[in-house]
């Protein structure tokens, strides 16, 4: 065993050697973002270490264990602490009809006709519970918990008021648990914490490799999510005592990744070519069976999916969309690129792999939206003036930042329409005497970079990381044009364009049309809806009507794929400039 000090966190703790740094310090609680998936290709989890008396800056990810050290660990390379969208702004709101019910009886009403039987054939554990508790003469009244009339369990005494059901949102980035009081409708608590699966990459592609490369790796992906849950659960448990002890009830929404990894199906079918899923309609069952620790009977559903890499998220927003106007078009900005062309009486479907660029992976100084993160950017009369979460240094860019600094960048002329961030040198000739060229520098041979903080640590966007926000950006807009050609739409034709997702709430939409990351809707019919996914996933707990009718969606749904469609390539292509 060898010692590890972590003086920053003011903690060490012992490890056995032969694992990375990354993988000790996630066995003691402090999992870092591995963007990459620790193939050590990103350079988020660089870190300064001493070993041997020798001091030197290393990869967490590559390093192997081998003697006692001490780990720098900075507070921003944690998966912690990092702004997560948990609110939906839908108009679209549930009647209060939930698949879950309770009902009391005392012992006299159960009471059968002479040679009768108390109850209708139920599973061997209710009816051995039930049998013990009318054998109990301390037992006067039961009450039966049941889903859509069918008895799932019964408890001693009148336990009506204790309702309990939850929804949750499983992104690929975050996940959020909504706690609620079925027997009023009232949300009794909101609770989110980041995947622990980060710990094994960024996006979906990178954990379905892992999946693939690592014997263990489903059954580690699958208790990372469960993981996660059991602590959005427990931490629920702390604020409504008994919230768990009465939870009979947990529907589920995620992309078509997160469905597999979270049931512990092989994702094998979406690491390759025709991109097909283990199964796609809803899946029913119990807690055990879905690995969640809750009352025995308990119901956990997983919203259907749409097909390929359109998952069960995407069915959620669709439920929250207005089915009584014309056309729309929903993007969903998350870690994938999910959208939907379409009104209330269908939708085509399609993903866009716009890698994690979008929410500061993939860029030099991208991070999550968490203290430290510059958020928006503004030059104004040759002037830089930003905004840091949580008002301290800046450690890095964030998402809405990266559109902002790139619309802004382009504006000022510093970046030209192929995507080319201009030297000081270049820039001047053109703009003589602009304030602005202070701010060029190199990060890098060949990288040329606009520096927001200089100094032991510098904060810029490079030439190399505006090419990835110009795949990304390209990747969203010609998905969009290409769901509008293939329903026979033009931009100006639809009813309104809605944001979902994270990464859709808090963007300037000025700026992403700027930029060519949306197509030009008009700006007035653009609106984001914030967590729209939550939104669904809490209408389905809520209401059974509207969990039969996202369960009907999928006969209305068309998926396109856009990785083999020849009018998707010639777009992309075509708008990679700004």
């Amino acid at each position: 065993m060898y010692s590890i000090k972590l003086p920053n966190q003011n903690t060490a703790f012992e490890t056995p050697g032969g694992v990375t740094i990354s993988q000790a310090c996630a066995a003691a609680g402090f999992p870092m973002d591995l963007v990459c998936g620790g193939r050590g290709t990103c350079g988020k989890c660089a870190v300064q270490i001493e070993r041997n008396g020798v001091s030197e800056t290393v990869l967490a990810c590559r390093t192997l264990v081998d003697c006692d050290m001490t780990v720098h660990l900075e507070e921003h390379q944690l998966t912690r602490d990092a702004s997560i969208v948990t609110e939906g702004r839908s108009a679209h709101r549930a009647r209060l009809s939930p698949a879950l019910s309770k009902r009391c009886m005392t012992k006299a009403q159960l009471l059968p006709p002479h040679c009768g039987a108390y109850m209708e054939p139920a599973s061997p554990s209710l009816l051995r519970t039930f049998s013990k508790l009318m054998a109990d003469p301390a037992v006067d009244q039961v009450t039966f918990v049941s889903y859509r009339g069918k008895p799932l369990a019964v408890e001693p005494g009148d336990t009506t008021s204790l309702l309990y059901g939850g929804a949750i949102d499983i992104g690929t980035t975050s996940v959020v648990l909504y706690a609620y009081d079925l027997n009023t409708g009232a949300l009794l608590h909101t609770v989110s914490a980041l995947n622990g699966q980060i710990v094994r990459g960024a996006d979906v592609i990178t954990r379905i490799l892992h999946t693939r490369q690592s014997e263990d790796g489903l059954d580690e992906l699958t208790g990372h999510i469960r993981d996660t849950i059991h602590g959005l659960l427990d931490q629920t448990e702390q604020k409504i005592p008994g919230f768990r002890s009465h939870l009979y009830h947990l529907v589920l929404c995620g992309n078509s990744t997160m469905q597999h990894l979270f049931l512990g199906l092989d994702p094998y079918g979406l690491s390759q070519d025709p991109f097909v899923n283990i199964t796609a309609g809803p899946v029913r069952c119990s807690g055990a069976e879905a690995g969640i620790d809750m009352p025995a009977g308990g119901v956990v559903e997983f919203l259907p999916l749409l097909g390929g890499f359109v998952g069960a998220d995407t069915a959620a927003v669709l439920l929250t969309l207005p089915t009584d106007r014309g056309p729309c078009l929903m993007v969903d900005l998350g870690t994938n690129g999910e959208i939907a062309v379409g009104s209330g009486a269908g939708y085509k479907v399609a993903s866009t792999a716009c890698g994690p660029a979008l929410e500061g992976g993939n860029i030099a100084c991208g991070m999550r939206g968490m203290e430290g993160a510059i958020e928006r950017v503004s030059l104004q009369d040759g002037k830089l003036t930003y905004q840091v979460i949580g008002g301290v240094e800046p450690l890095g860019l964030c998402g809405s930042a990266i559109i902002d600094a790139v619309a802004e960048l382009r504006r000022a002329g510093i970046i030209d329409e192929t995507g080319r961030l201009l030297p000081a040198d270049e820039f001047l000739a053109s703009h003589p005497g602009s304030p602005l060229a202070k701010y060029l520098g190199e990060a890098g041979e060949f990288n040329t970079a606009f520096y927001f903080a200089r100094g032991e640590r510098p904060v810029y966007l490079s030439q190399h990381d505006v090419r990835q926000i110009q795949l990304a950006k390209s990747s969203i807009f010609s998905g969009c044009m290409t769901l509008l050609e293939e329903s026979g739409l033009s931009p100006d034709q639809l009813d309104a364009l809605y944001l979902a997702g994270a990464f859709g709430n808090y963007i300037d939409i000025d700026r992403a049309l700027q930029i060519g990351l949306l197509p030009p809707v008009p700006r007035d019919r653009i609106f984001s809806i914030g967590n729209g996914a939550g939104q669904g996933v809490q209408l389905c707990l809520l209401d059974q009507g509207e969990m039969d009718r996202c369960e009907a969606l999928p006969a209305s749904i068309e998926h396109v794929e856009l990785a083999t469609n020849p009018k998707f390539m010639e777009t992309y292509i075509m708008n990679m400039n700004f």
